[in-house]
Protein backbone atom coordinates (compact mmCIF):
# COMPACT_ATOMS: atom_id res chain seq x y z
CA UNK A 1 0.00 0.00 0.00
CA UNK A 2 1.18 3.19 -0.98
CA UNK A 3 -0.88 6.20 0.44
CA UNK A 4 -4.09 6.25 1.67
CA UNK A 5 -7.21 8.63 2.22
CA UNK A 6 -9.81 8.98 5.37
CA UNK A 7 -13.14 10.56 4.45
CA UNK A 8 -14.65 11.26 7.78
CA UNK A 9 -18.03 12.57 8.81
CA UNK A 10 -16.76 13.25 12.11
CA UNK A 11 -18.96 10.94 13.65
CA UNK A 12 -17.71 8.08 16.67
CA UNK A 13 -18.53 5.48 13.14
CA UNK A 14 -16.03 7.66 11.84
CA UNK A 15 -13.44 7.30 14.48
CA UNK A 16 -13.49 3.66 14.06
CA UNK A 17 -12.74 4.18 10.26
CA UNK A 18 -9.57 7.02 11.66
CA UNK A 19 -7.96 3.80 14.11
CA UNK A 20 -7.93 1.31 11.35
CA UNK A 21 -6.79 4.16 8.85
CA UNK A 22 -3.90 4.82 10.97
CA UNK A 23 -3.40 1.29 11.62
CA UNK A 24 -2.58 0.52 7.72
CA UNK A 25 -0.20 3.42 7.95
CA UNK A 26 1.71 1.87 10.53
CA UNK A 27 1.59 -1.19 9.16
CA UNK A 28 2.42 -0.09 5.55
CA UNK A 29 4.42 3.09 6.64
CA UNK A 30 2.63 4.97 3.94
CA UNK A 31 1.42 8.83 3.06
CA UNK A 32 -2.53 9.13 4.24
CA UNK A 33 -4.58 12.16 3.96
CA UNK A 34 -7.50 12.86 5.81
CA UNK A 35 -10.94 14.36 4.19
CA UNK A 36 -13.79 15.70 5.72
CA UNK A 37 -16.46 17.35 2.57
CA UNK A 38 -18.22 19.86 3.83
CA UNK A 39 -22.10 19.45 2.50
CA UNK A 40 -22.86 22.64 -0.33
CA UNK A 41 -26.63 22.24 -0.19
CA UNK A 42 -26.60 24.96 2.52
CA UNK A 43 -26.52 28.98 2.40
CA UNK A 44 -22.65 30.10 1.39
CA UNK A 45 -21.35 31.69 4.30
CA UNK A 46 -22.75 29.09 6.66
CA UNK A 47 -21.07 26.39 4.05
CA UNK A 48 -17.32 28.81 4.24
CA UNK A 49 -17.53 29.07 8.15
CA UNK A 50 -18.15 25.78 8.43
CA UNK A 51 -15.24 24.76 6.52
CA UNK A 52 -12.94 26.98 8.21
CA UNK A 53 -13.77 25.40 11.70
CA UNK A 54 -14.09 21.83 10.94
CA UNK A 55 -9.97 22.66 9.29
CA UNK A 56 -9.19 24.54 12.52
CA UNK A 57 -10.89 21.35 14.44
CA UNK A 58 -8.90 18.73 12.78
CA UNK A 59 -5.45 20.46 12.51
CA UNK A 60 -6.02 20.82 16.15
CA UNK A 61 -6.03 16.78 16.41
CA UNK A 62 -2.62 16.80 14.11
CA UNK A 63 -0.59 15.26 16.93
CA UNK A 64 -3.04 12.73 18.29
CA UNK A 65 -3.08 11.65 14.64
CA UNK A 66 0.66 11.64 14.11
CA UNK A 67 0.94 9.68 17.27
CA UNK A 68 -1.65 7.45 16.27
CA UNK A 69 -0.21 6.53 12.63
CA UNK A 70 3.81 7.05 13.27
CA UNK A 71 3.42 10.15 10.42
CA UNK A 72 1.35 13.03 9.56
CA UNK A 73 -1.90 12.96 7.60
CA UNK A 74 -2.34 15.93 5.36
CA UNK A 75 -5.59 17.52 6.10
CA UNK A 76 -8.35 18.49 3.62
CA UNK A 77 -11.65 19.92 3.57
CA UNK A 78 -14.00 20.35 0.71
CA UNK A 79 -17.48 21.72 -0.26
CA UNK A 80 -19.82 20.14 -2.15
CA UNK A 81 -22.03 16.86 -2.83
CA UNK A 82 -20.20 14.59 -0.35
CA UNK A 83 -19.79 11.27 -2.61
CA UNK A 84 -19.43 12.34 -5.38
CA UNK A 85 -16.74 14.52 -3.97
CA UNK A 86 -14.97 12.24 -1.95
CA UNK A 87 -14.56 10.17 -5.05
CA UNK A 88 -13.54 12.76 -6.81
CA UNK A 89 -10.69 13.75 -4.33
CA UNK A 90 -9.55 9.93 -4.08
CA UNK A 91 -9.24 10.04 -7.90
CA UNK A 92 -7.22 13.07 -8.37
CA UNK A 93 -5.50 11.92 -4.78
CA UNK A 94 -4.00 9.26 -6.92
CA UNK A 95 -4.46 7.47 -3.64
CA UNK A 96 -4.09 3.09 -3.19
CA UNK A 97 -7.51 2.54 -0.70
CA UNK A 98 -10.30 4.96 0.56
CA UNK A 99 -11.28 3.71 4.09
CA UNK A 100 -14.55 4.77 5.17
CA UNK A 101 -17.26 4.09 8.20
CA UNK A 102 -20.49 3.40 8.59
CA UNK A 103 -23.09 6.74 7.61
CA UNK A 104 -26.31 7.70 8.93
CA UNK A 105 -29.20 5.98 6.97
CA UNK A 106 -32.27 7.88 5.53
CA UNK A 107 -34.68 5.02 4.86
CA UNK A 108 -36.93 6.31 1.94
CA UNK A 109 -33.95 8.44 0.36
CA UNK A 110 -31.37 5.25 0.66
CA UNK A 111 -33.63 2.67 -1.39
CA UNK A 112 -33.58 5.05 -4.68
CA UNK A 113 -29.95 6.49 -3.78
CA UNK A 114 -28.26 4.77 -0.72
CA UNK A 115 -25.94 6.24 2.16
CA UNK A 116 -22.91 8.32 1.31
CA UNK A 117 -21.07 5.35 1.73
CA UNK A 118 -23.21 3.17 -0.67
CA UNK A 119 -22.79 6.12 -3.23
CA UNK A 120 -19.08 6.02 -3.47
CA UNK A 121 -18.63 2.48 -3.59
CA UNK A 122 -20.62 2.74 -6.59
CA UNK A 123 -18.97 5.33 -8.20
CA UNK A 124 -15.50 5.57 -6.85
CA UNK A 125 -12.55 4.03 -9.19
CA UNK A 126 -10.65 2.94 -5.80
CA UNK A 127 -10.57 -0.09 -3.24
CA UNK A 128 -12.98 1.11 -0.31
CA UNK A 129 -12.53 -0.14 2.83
CA UNK A 130 -15.68 0.13 5.20
CA UNK A 131 -15.04 -0.16 8.75
CA UNK A 132 -17.14 -1.43 11.06
CA UNK A 133 -15.45 -2.29 13.86
CA UNK A 134 -12.56 -0.78 16.35
CA UNK A 135 -9.47 -2.34 15.14
CA UNK A 136 -7.67 -4.65 17.40
CA UNK A 137 -4.94 -5.75 15.22
CA UNK A 138 -3.68 -6.31 11.50
CA UNK A 139 -6.52 -8.12 9.87
CA UNK A 140 -5.91 -11.95 10.16
CA UNK A 141 -8.80 -13.96 8.80
CA UNK A 142 -10.12 -12.79 5.38
CA UNK A 143 -12.71 -14.24 3.62
CA UNK A 144 -12.98 -13.91 -0.72
CA UNK A 145 -16.28 -13.94 -2.30
CA UNK A 146 -16.19 -14.56 -5.10
CA UNK A 147 -18.57 -15.04 -8.81
CA UNK A 148 -15.59 -16.06 -10.87
CA UNK A 149 -15.87 -13.20 -12.51
CA UNK A 150 -13.95 -9.98 -13.94
CA UNK A 151 -15.00 -8.04 -11.25
CA UNK A 152 -14.31 -11.23 -8.24
CA UNK A 153 -10.73 -11.01 -10.07
CA UNK A 154 -10.25 -7.22 -9.88
CA UNK A 155 -11.06 -7.41 -6.21
CA UNK A 156 -9.14 -10.11 -4.88
CA UNK A 157 -5.99 -8.55 -7.37
CA UNK A 158 -6.21 -5.31 -5.25
CA UNK A 159 -6.38 -6.85 -1.88
CA UNK A 160 -3.49 -8.73 -2.54
CA UNK A 161 -1.28 -5.42 -4.11
CA UNK A 162 -2.98 -3.68 -0.51
CA UNK A 163 -1.12 -6.12 1.18
CA UNK A 164 -3.86 -7.18 3.32
CA UNK A 165 -3.81 -10.74 2.07
CA UNK A 166 0.11 -10.73 3.42
CA UNK A 167 -0.01 -13.40 7.13
CA UNK A 168 -3.64 -13.93 7.16
CA UNK A 169 -6.09 -16.94 6.86
CA UNK A 170 -8.17 -16.81 3.56
CA UNK A 171 -10.76 -18.19 3.06
CA UNK A 172 -12.46 -18.13 -0.83
CA UNK A 173 -16.08 -19.02 -1.09
CA UNK A 174 -18.07 -19.30 -4.12
CA UNK A 175 -21.77 -19.99 -4.40
CA UNK A 176 -23.40 -21.63 -7.25
CA UNK A 177 -27.09 -22.25 -8.70
CA UNK A 178 -27.89 -25.35 -10.65
CA UNK A 179 -28.71 -24.57 -13.73
CA UNK A 180 -30.95 -27.65 -14.56
CA UNK A 181 -32.20 -28.10 -10.94
CA UNK A 182 -35.63 -26.47 -10.75
CA UNK A 183 -36.66 -28.30 -14.41
CA UNK A 184 -35.39 -31.58 -12.77
CA UNK A 185 -37.38 -30.84 -9.93
CA UNK A 186 -40.52 -29.89 -12.12
CA UNK A 187 -40.32 -33.15 -14.21
CA UNK A 188 -40.42 -35.35 -11.39
CA UNK A 189 -36.99 -36.56 -12.06
CA UNK A 190 -36.26 -39.32 -9.36
CA UNK A 191 -33.83 -38.44 -6.52
CA UNK A 192 -30.84 -40.61 -6.85
CA UNK A 193 -30.88 -38.78 -10.28
CA UNK A 194 -31.13 -35.49 -8.84
CA UNK A 195 -28.65 -35.58 -6.19
CA UNK A 196 -26.26 -37.07 -8.96
CA UNK A 197 -26.78 -33.76 -10.76
CA UNK A 198 -26.49 -31.65 -7.96
CA UNK A 199 -22.84 -33.70 -6.98
CA UNK A 200 -21.93 -32.70 -10.79
CA UNK A 201 -22.54 -29.25 -10.58
CA UNK A 202 -20.75 -28.87 -7.35
CA UNK A 203 -17.81 -30.77 -9.00
CA UNK A 204 -17.65 -28.35 -11.59
CA UNK A 205 -18.07 -25.28 -9.59
CA UNK A 206 -15.10 -26.38 -7.35
CA UNK A 207 -12.73 -26.87 -10.43
CA UNK A 208 -14.02 -23.41 -11.72
CA UNK A 209 -12.96 -21.67 -8.45
CA UNK A 210 -9.57 -23.36 -8.17
CA UNK A 211 -9.12 -22.94 -11.78
CA UNK A 212 -10.04 -19.01 -10.52
CA UNK A 213 -7.74 -18.98 -7.81
CA UNK A 214 -4.85 -20.18 -9.98
CA UNK A 215 -5.16 -18.07 -12.66
CA UNK A 216 -5.32 -15.04 -10.14
CA UNK A 217 -2.19 -16.95 -8.42
CA UNK A 218 -3.88 -17.14 -5.10
CA UNK A 219 -3.84 -21.04 -4.86
CA UNK A 220 -0.84 -20.91 -2.29
CA UNK A 221 -2.47 -18.15 -0.24
CA UNK A 222 -6.25 -19.54 0.30
CA UNK A 223 -6.13 -22.17 2.54
CA UNK A 224 -10.21 -22.75 2.65
CA UNK A 225 -12.34 -23.22 -0.35
CA UNK A 226 -16.24 -22.86 0.66
CA UNK A 227 -18.38 -23.34 -2.35
CA UNK A 228 -22.11 -24.26 -1.43
CA UNK A 229 -25.53 -23.98 -3.27
CA UNK A 230 -27.09 -21.25 -3.19
CA UNK A 231 -27.48 -17.20 -3.81
CA UNK A 232 -24.34 -15.77 -2.91
CA UNK A 233 -26.09 -13.65 0.38
CA UNK A 234 -27.59 -16.70 1.46
CA UNK A 235 -24.40 -18.17 1.23
CA UNK A 236 -22.60 -15.55 2.74
CA UNK A 237 -24.40 -15.40 5.78
CA UNK A 238 -24.36 -19.35 6.71
CA UNK A 239 -20.20 -17.97 6.42
CA UNK A 240 -21.13 -15.52 8.48
CA UNK A 241 -22.97 -17.15 11.23
CA UNK A 242 -20.66 -20.06 10.95
CA UNK A 243 -17.05 -18.19 11.52
CA UNK A 244 -17.16 -14.37 10.62
CA UNK A 245 -13.77 -13.34 9.30
CA UNK A 246 -12.10 -9.98 10.30
CA UNK A 247 -12.54 -8.67 6.93
CA UNK A 248 -14.82 -9.69 3.76
CA UNK A 249 -13.72 -9.23 0.52
CA UNK A 250 -15.97 -8.12 -2.96
CA UNK A 251 -16.39 -6.52 -5.65
CA UNK A 252 -19.06 -4.02 -6.73
CA UNK A 253 -20.93 -3.86 -10.30
CA UNK A 254 -21.31 0.34 -9.75
CA UNK A 255 -25.10 -0.26 -10.43
CA UNK A 256 -27.48 2.65 -9.55
CA UNK A 257 -30.71 4.00 -9.90
CA UNK A 258 -33.79 1.56 -10.61
CA UNK A 259 -31.65 -0.76 -11.82
CA UNK A 260 -30.06 -1.62 -8.69
CA UNK A 261 -33.37 -1.16 -6.62
CA UNK A 262 -34.65 -3.88 -8.96
CA UNK A 263 -32.14 -6.80 -9.07
CA UNK A 264 -30.01 -5.78 -5.70
CA UNK A 265 -26.69 -5.92 -4.69
CA UNK A 266 -24.66 -8.24 -3.00
CA UNK A 267 -22.57 -5.44 -2.12
CA UNK A 268 -25.23 -2.98 -0.88
CA UNK A 269 -26.63 -5.69 1.05
CA UNK A 270 -23.66 -7.11 2.63
CA UNK A 271 -22.46 -3.47 3.63
CA UNK A 272 -26.31 -3.08 5.24
CA UNK A 273 -26.26 -6.39 6.78
CA UNK A 274 -22.65 -7.64 8.02
CA UNK A 275 -20.73 -6.08 10.55
CA UNK A 276 -17.44 -7.46 9.68
CA UNK A 277 -14.91 -4.75 8.12
CA UNK A 278 -15.83 -4.81 3.57
CA UNK A 279 -13.20 -4.10 0.99
CA UNK A 280 -15.68 -3.55 -1.69
CA UNK A 281 -13.47 -2.73 -4.98
CA UNK A 282 -15.88 -1.14 -7.50
CA UNK A 283 -15.48 -1.75 -11.38
CA UNK A 284 -12.96 0.86 -11.91
CA UNK A 285 -10.66 1.75 -14.35
CA UNK A 286 -7.53 -0.74 -15.41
Amino acid sequence: MKSLLLATDLSSRSERALLRAASLVRQFDCPWFILHVVDSDQPQLRVELEVEQIRRDLEARLGEFTERAGRAPEIWVEAGDPAPRIAECARWGDIDLLVMGVHRRNALRDVFVGTTLERVVRTCEKPVLVVNREPESSYRDLVLALDLSPTSARAVRAAKALGLMDGARCRAVHAFEPFAKVMLMNAGIATPALDDHLTGEERNARLNLMAFLDEQGLLALVGEQRVEEGLPMTVLRRVMADSPPDLLVLGTRGMGGIKRVLIGSVADAALREFECDILAVPPGRD
